[in-house]
C-alpha cells in the first residue's frame, strides 16, 4: 500500500481498517492451523444452552415483526445519514442531528423490519 502524509490523519485509520479486513481472515486461519484447539465445549453446558436460547429469541423476535421495510433500506438510510452529517465536512449541528436520528432509526427498525 501507499504510505505518505495520510499517516497523520483519518485516512490512516481507514487504511488500517481496510488492510485488516483483507489480512485478518488469512491471519486467523494461519493461527488456528498452527495452534489447534482440541478442547470442545459440551453442548449440555449451561453457557451453550443460554447462548442458543438468546439467539433463538432474537431470531424469533425479528421474524415476528410484520414490517414493511427491508434491512437494506435501513442500511441505506444510515449510510445517507452518515454521508450527510458525519463526513469530512461535518458540523456540530449536523452531528447533533445524526445523534438524534440514530435512536429513531433503531426504534423504527424494530417496528418495521
Amino acid at each position: 500500500s501507499d504510505h505518505g502524509a495520510n499517516r497523520l490523519g483519518a485516512s490512516a485509520l481507514m487504511q488500517g481498517l481496510a488492510d485488516g479486513y483483507f489480512v485478518l481472515p488469512s491471519t486467523i486461519n494461519d493461527y488456528l492451523a498452527r495452534n489447534p484447539h482440541t478442547d470442545t465445549v459440551d453442548e449440555a453446558h449451561p453457557a451453550v444452552a443460554e447462548a442458543v436460547a438468546e439467539t433463538e429469541d432474537r431470531i424469533n423476535l425479528l421474524l415476528s415483526v410484520d414490517g414493511d421495510r427491508t434491512p437494506d433500506s435501513f442500511h441505506r438510510e444510515i449510510g445517507e445519514l452518515m454521508w450527510e452529517y458525519c463526513g469530512m465536512a461535518r458540523t456540530e449541528d449536523g452531528l447533533r442531528k445524526a445523534l438524534a436520528r440514530i435512536p429513531e432509526i433503531r426504534e423504527e427498525f424494530w417496528r418495521r423490519i
